[in-house]
Formats: C-alpha cells, sequence, structure tokens
C-alpha cells in the first residue's frame, strides 16, 4: 500500500513539474524576436536537402534534419522550431527525473527538474530554434544511462557501447556534445571493483569511445562540423593560453548568474557530506571537464555552449536537497532559504522574459545577441510585409543579397519563399563589378536590398552604388542598430 502511495506521489509531482514546466516556456515562446541563427537553420531546412551539405559542414546534423521535417506543418516555421526545442526543454526535466529512480532517489530527480526550470538559461534556450536544448535533453540521457551503467553489478561491453552511442548521437545534435562522453568514461573510471577486474574499467572506456567516435568518422569526409573551426583557438597555443583565463572567467560569470549560483552552492553542499561525496565529486568533474574543454580550445562562447554542464550540477543539487534530513539543522535551513532564492529567481526571470525579454537580467552575451544588434530580429515582420506589398504594386521584383547572408536577408527569404513573385539573387557586394550587376538585374524588374546598418558601412553603399536609394529604415528598439530597405533607382 505505502508503495502504491508513494508512486501516486512521485506521478503527481512529475505532473505538476511539467505543467510547471510549460507555464514558464509556452507564453513566452515568442518573446524574443527571430535570431540570426535560427534564421540560419529554418532556411536551410526550407530547402532540405539542396543545403544538406552545409548542414553536415555545420556540425548540427540531428537538430537540421528535424527542422526540415516539421517544415511540412502548417505552421510558422519559428513557432514549429521553436516547439522543438520546448519538448527538448521537457525531455531534459524527464531526464532528469529518470536519472533520479535509477538511484533510487526519485525526490531528487524531481527537485533537480525543478530547478532546471528556474533557471535563466534553459528559460531562454528552450525557446529559440537552435539545437542547444536538444543537446541539453541528450546530455540528461547521457547521464541517466551513465548513473545506470555505475548500479550494475556486472555490466558488459555492450552497456558501454549502448552510452557510447549515445553521445554519439549527442555529438551529431551539435559537435561539442562529444565532451559528454567525460560523464560514461568518469562513471567507468571511478567504479569500485576489485583489483582484479580493474583492467576492465578501461576496457569499457575504450568500448564507449569507439563507439562515440564511430559516428564522426563517418562523416568525417564529408567535414563535419568544419564551419566550427573558426571558434577554435587552439591552433594558436600562444593565444590559446592567454584566451584560457578569460573563457574560465566567463564561464564562471554565467553559471553565476544563469544557473544561477545559489543552485551552484546547493550543488557543492552535497561535497561536504561523506555518503554522497563521491557521486557529487563525479557529476562536478564531468561538468568541470566540458568546460573545461570549452575552454582550451575555445575562441569563441556563448552562454548557451555551457548549457549541457546544467544538467549533472543541476542533478547534484536534487541529491543534495533530497538528503537534507541527514544533515544539521543549520543546513538545512540554508538550503531551504537557497532553494526558495533560486526559485523566485527564476519566476521573477520567467516574468520579465514574457513581459519583455529586453527587460529580463540576460547575460551580457545574450542580451547582445538576441536584443541589441543586427542578429535580433526586430521589425522583420514589417519588412517582410513591405516586400510583399512592393511586389503586388510591380507584379514582381528581385531581391538581391549579399554572399554572406545575415538575418536581415534570411528572414524575408524564411517568410517570402512561396512567393512567386519575388526572385532571390545572391550578389557579390565587394566585387568590382558589383554595381554593374545590380544594374543588369534592374534592367529586368525592379529590384530591392534590404541591408543592416553594419553592411552599409562594409560596403561603402553610399558611394559605391549611388542609384540605391534608400525607401524606409527600422530602428532596433533596445540599440542604435537599424535595418533598411533599398530599391535601385537610376
Amino acid at each position: 500500500m505505502d508503495g502504491d502511495t508513494s508512486e501516486r506521489n512521485e506521478r503527481s509531482a512529475l505532473l505538476l513539474l511539467c505543467i510547471l514546466f510549460l507555464t514558464t516556456r509556452l507564453p513566452g515562446l515568442m518573446a524574443i524576436p527571430l535570431f540570426n541563427d535560427e534564421a540560419v537553420y529554418l532556411s536551410r531546412a526550407q530547402h532540405f536537402p539542396d543545403q544538406f551539405r552545409s548542414t553536415i559542414h555545420d556540425g548540427k546534423l540531428i537538430h537540421e534534419l528535424l527542422l526540415a521535417a516539421l517544415t511540412h506543418l502548417p505552421l510558422d516555421p519559428l513557432v514549429s522550431g521553436r516547439l522543438l526545442s520546448v519538448v527538448c526543454g521537457w525531455l531534459t526535466v524527464i531526464g532528469l527525473w529518470l536519472s533520479g529512480k535509477i538511484v533510487a532517489d526519485q525526490r531528487a530527480g524531481i527537485l533537480a527538474g525543478l530547478l532546471y526550470i528556474c533557471s535563466p538559461l534553459a528559460i531562454v534556450h528552450d525557446l529559440l530554434a537552435i539545437p542547444d536544448a536538444m543537446l541539453a535533453s541528450v546530455a540528461s540521457f547521457v547521464l541517466a544511462l551513465s548513473l545506470r551503467l555505475n548500479q550494475m553489478s556486472n555490466p558488459h561491453r555492450w552497456h558501454a557501447a549502448g552510452v557510447g552511442a549515445l553521445v554519439a548521437l549527442a555529438s551529431l545534435v551539435k559537435l561539442p556534445g562529444v565532451f559528454l562522453f567525460a560523464l560514461p568514461a568518469l562513471t567507468m573510471l571511478m567504479r569500485a571493483m576489485p583489483p582484479e577486474q580493474r583492467h576492465r574499467r578501461w576496457e569499457m572506456v575504450r568500448t564507449a569511445l569507439i563507439v562515440t567516435l564511430l559516428a564522426l568518422a563517418a562523416f568525417a569526409p564529408f567535414n563535419y562540423g568544419g564551419a566550427e573551426s573558426h571558434k577554435v583557438g587552439a591552433l594558436n597555443l600562444t593565444l590559446q593560453v592567454e584566451r584560457l583565463g578569460r573563457n574560465l572567467y566567463q564561464i564562471g560569470e554565467w553559471i553565476t548568474i544563469a544557473m544561477p549560483l545559489s543552485a551552484l552552492i546547493i550543488a557543492g553542499t552535497g561535497l561536504a557530506t561523506s555518503q554522497t561525496r563521491r557521486q557529487h565529486l563525479f557529476l562536478f568533474l564531468s561538468a568541470g571537464l566540458f568546460c573545461l574543454a570549452l575552454a582550451v580550445i575555445g575562441s569563441v562562447l556563448y552562454p548557451r555552449y555551457i548549457l549541457p554542464v546544467w544538467v549533472p550540477i543541476l542533478f547534484a543539487a536534487g541529491l543534495s536537497l533530497s538528503q537534507h534530513r541527514q544533515r544539521r539543522k543549520a543546513l538545512r535551513g540554508i538550503s531551504a532559504a537557497l532553494t526558495l532564492i533560486t526559485c523566485l529567481w527564476g519566476a521573477f526571470f520567467a516574468f520579465q522574459y514574457i513581459r519583455n525579454p529586453a527587460y529580463a537580467p540576460l547575460t551580457t552575451a545574450d542580451r547582445h545577441q538576441y536584443v541589441e544588434t543586427w542578429t535580433a530580429g526586430y521589425h522583420v515582420a514589417e519588412i517582410v510585409y513591405q516586400l510583399r506589398t512592393e511586389a503586388e504594386q510591380s507584379g514582381s521584383i528581385i531581391l538581391a543579397s549579399p554572399l554572406q547572408p545575415r538575418l536581415i536577408h534570411l528572414g524575408p527569404t524564411i517568410y517570402l519563399n512561396d512567393d512567386p513573385r519575388i526572385a532571390f539573387i545572391d550578389i557579390d557586394m565587394q566585387a568590382t563589378d558589383a554595381r554593374q550587376q545590380l544594374g543588369d538585374l534592374a534592367a529586368q524588374r525592379p529590384l530591392y536590398i534590404a541591408l543592416d546598418a553594419e553592411e552599409i558601412v562594409a560596403f561603402d553603399i553610399e558611394r559605391r552604388f549611388p542609384e540605391l536609394k534608400r525607401i524606409r529604415e527600422w530602428r532596433n528598439p533596445y540599440s542604435a542598430m537599424t535595418f533598411f530597405l533599398y530599391v535601385w533607382s537610376p
């Protein structure tokens, strides 16, 4: 009877957790405007499989394949892409709950899920059509399988191969997912085994590593993830040593704000208890190795890159809270206060985000990308409407774009892709004959080009292309960034 009651309570708690998750996510689904990376993935998904080589080169295969499948739904592509991330965030909560169930501490999984729901970084990236939420969800199941591997009395190589296959899947979601190998590797290396069987640890690690690398090896001839090479700084060793300190400082700052710090402190209290120290050490080491790998090789880092780290740390926090009854009264009070702070901070962030992301306490890097600069798609809907109106009045138009498309070009392409009155042409705006090319196109039908303020300067538009006349401009409401629409008018 007690078992049935406990199971019902667990199901009720999980149901409430799922409701809370949806309450904090769905109202803010379209709070942030179209982000540049979302536009890149959605554009490629619309043109699948024509741009499949670009998908491979970018190193985000699984996410873009699913986006391509979603393009067949009768929904705004941005809405369907963001709903995919919401589902992935929900799966992360389920993965944390499953991890608790595996270690026979369902309360820990529920509490870890609650802390994930209240995490500002998770709130933001569960609502963007980029692969980071999907990578975090895979990380939660890598954690669950790694813990399961540790629970087995006599694991075999095929168990190690299974968790290696899941890490391989993570690397196909996003190339840095390969760093999740730290979870099963540390599980096997820290596993208590008789001295005569310790050699099996390395055999299992080797098996998991081989399976992990099989997926990358299969796509290596197609330069899988090659586009990420510009974010790798390890090739210049001297410069990268200088970057290392900056990268570690940034990661620490992001964790402090976006985890937030109170949740990290809760997780750290588990290290003070001898009964849980070994398990917490495994969780912290796996998270630390992921961060260290990014810090060592990365020349460009963004907060979303470390979202998979939330999974082991928040599960450590869940374990700490679940075992608070075994601690001194003062420590229990501190843990309760820190949990309340975490939940209140998450509620405040979610409310502000839903109200207007510009008012939410985003990290500096996220505010820069999602709100203030050319990567933030404020006014894209108005630009699309203006272009559609111009096409309707002229019968047909040409919309020219530079060879290196940015948000201002990709946004209209996504939403006007099915309009036969609009022809999309790419032009090398830095070519010496770019003016002649544009003139030849304009001789066929009215020619328009949308540019952002940085491109105006970079291409020296006003001087090199005097025939381009500015007809509209849209200023970012939170910065000086401006989008412009030009028409060719000799």
